[in-house]
């Protein structure tokens, strides 16, 4: 039996745990200790590359990186509050947590890079993440991690307890702003950095932001003659909403306002900014003409006759796809999409830079 697992039974937090590639020994004291009902609402260790990609919505660049364990416990808080309002009044009353690990420990076979692990928690106020490296026989690494989550929970569920890590973890705290959070739960859905009227904006998830992003907007304002502004949504469609660390990081890039939002899908979009011109690479608008990206073909073309009744406006900039710079003009788009869109001539637009490739890079 585990004190500090009892401790967690007696609080006033419940939560999901999603841990891969170690933490193991945190489930075992989580549940051999009586009450573990009490503040396990569910557990899963996804292992395999597919588990993972289906907790995610997507294969992470690196399994085990702190970007991957903040999308894990995201995913985790998501769930749990998803468990917990279907739980007993009793439950309802208790706060939630999703809890995440992601390692790289000691094996049978000789591994890449150093011995690690990322922690990470997400509440409703407050995103959590530590790192930690390890240098150790794997029985040994096991209980230095476990050792750092607990510590985790301690920190951020103000638990009463006095951790012990055999290290100085690196670590990071965002607290939640009011408008964050209230996206987040729901309670919101958009919130400008600025004043802005909604009717010329670039969306993108700007992870990171590059110079072609700004240009793109830049060659919208002259072609508009509106102020322009960048939308970041929060939610990705079958993806973990960004975290307060992430949300916090993509802001600060932002010199012009920005509207971050809770509207994944250009219809959404549309509904809530009527009349607006959007800023998109071709890959968008390809995208927006798949009938996959609304279930079936009848969906899509009661979508774009939704979008044409609401007044949106696409101009649309080339990007370089299969090794081929790829304008408007070089597409084969519905009939209707394409009378709602305007294109930049590839003499006045011909960035080919892309944040994937920078985050590889970086």
């Amino acid at each position: 039996m585990s004190e500090r697992a009892q401790t967690l039974h007696n609080s006033a937090w419940h939560g999901v745990f999603y841990l891969t590639g170690g933490g193991s020994l945190l489930l075992a004291d989580l549940l051999t200790t009586p009450g573990a009902s009490a503040s396990v609402l569910e557990a899963q260790v996804p292992y395999a590359h597919a588990a993972l990609a289906d907790l995610l919505g997507r294969t992470p660049e690196q399994a085990c990186s702190d970007p991957t364990t903040r999308a894990l416990a995201m995913a985790a808080f998501q769930r749990a509050r998803e468990l917990a309002a279907q739980a007993g009044a009793r439950e309802r009353n208790k706060r939630v947590f999703g809890m995440a690990c992601t390692a790289s420990l000691a094996t049978d076979r000789q591994k890449r890079g150093a011995h690690r692990a990322h922690v990470a928690l997400q509440t409703e106020q407050v995103t959590y993440s530590a790192h930690l490296t390890f240098d150790g026989d794997r029985e040994t690494e096991e209980r230095e991690l476990l050792d750092l989550l607990w510590h985790a929970m301690a920190r951020t569920l103000e638990l009463p307890l006095e951790v012990t890590v055999p290290a100085r973890p690196m670590v990071a705290h965002t607290e939640a702003q009011r408008h964050w959070r209230d996206l987040i739960l729901g309670e919101a859905l958009v919130w400008p950095s600025a004043d802005h009227d909604g009717l010329l904006m670039l969306p993108g998830a700007f992870n990171p932001l590059h110079h072609a992003h700004e240009r793109m907007l830049e060659i919208a304002e002259t072609m508009t003659r509106r102020a322009g502004a960048f939308e970041l949504s929060i939610v990705n469609v079958d993806k973990p909403l960004l975290d307060y660390t992430e949300i916090d990081a993509r802001l600060k890039q932002f010199q012009k306002p920005v509207w971050l939002t809770r509207l994944p899908t250009f219809i959404a979009k549309a509904r809530h900014f009527q009349g607006t011109t959007f800023a998109v690479g071709v890959d968008t608008i390809i995208r927006t003409a798949e009938p996959d990206y609304y279930d079936s073909l009848p969906a899509r073309d009661a979508a774009l006759r939704e979008l044409a009744d609401l007044g949106t406006r696409f101009i649309v900039f080339g990007r370089d796809m299969d090794g081929k710079f790829q304008g408007l003009s070089d597409l084969q788009l519905p009939d209707q999409l394409r009378a709602l869109c305007t294109e930049v001539p590839k003499a006045v637009f011909r960035e080919t830079v892309s944040s994937t490739e920078l985050r590889a890079e970086r």
